[in-house]
């Protein structure tokens, strides 16, 4: 008797962890579902000399939940983050990292003024044209939202500082939960509604990638 109740209890127990381990399954796929429902799409990426410089333009689409419209109504900040990387081509051993750039678009409500202030600024490590750009301000979201999804001629090396040849550059684009007010960031734990992100790669010849 004691041998079947051992029996017994060790069912109960593996039927318990096959309920917890279906029921992780169930919430994990939720959530990626979720997540990837407000995924942005990037397009017309793409790499052109300018000047003395390279440049890198891309347009992103996405769509704003209602929810984080009410958020930005309230007073809540975005930052929607650009990182690019450019790697050089290499037959004879693994490509080569030669620049890593980033670029931050910031979008607030003023609600004095009743206008979208915008607020871009570069990261390190591009060519000219860093630090923080003079604020513009908008009458509607729709335009304030247009200027973070659109890169336009951003410049992010010399031309000089690059031999011609094959390259491989890679776009990373993303809401910056990060800054969002800590508050926020932990009642946002599972909400793909607040999930924007979009990922391109890109390859280009230097020579090729000339002043339209």
């Amino acid at each position: 008797m004691h041998f079947l109740k051992k029996e017994s209890n060790q069912f109960d127990v593996l039927r318990q962890l096959l309920t917890l381990c279906v029921a992780w399954l169930f919430a994990t796929f939720t959530l990626m579902a979720a997540a990837q429902s407000n995924n942005a799409e990037i397009y017309n990426f793409k790499a052109i000399k300018l000047d003395q410089d390279l440049a890198v333009s891309a347009d992103i689409k996405f769509d704003l939940p209602s929810s984080i419209e009410e958020a930005m109504y309230k007073g809540v900040s975005l930052t929607f983050v650009s990182e690019l990387d450019i790697t050089r081509e290499r037959w004879y051993w693994l490509d080569k990292t030669v620049v890593t750039v980033s670029r931050q678009t910031r979008i607030s409500y003023q609600a004095l003024t009743r206008r979208w202030r915008v607020l871009p600024w570069s990261g390190s490590g591009g060519a000219s044209g860093l630090g923080v750009h003079l604020p513009q301000t908008y009458e509607t979201l729709p335009e304030a939202l247009a200027v973070a999804q659109r890169i336009y001629n951003w410049r992010v090396a010399p031309s000089a500082e690059l031999s011609d040849g094959a390259y491989s550059m890679q776009l990373r684009y993303r809401l910056d939960i990060s800054q969002l007010p800590k508050p926020l960031q932990i009642g946002l734990l599972g909400q793909g509604d607040w999930t924007i992100n979009a990922n391109a790669r890109q390859k280009f010849q230097l020579t090729e990638a000339v002043s339209p």
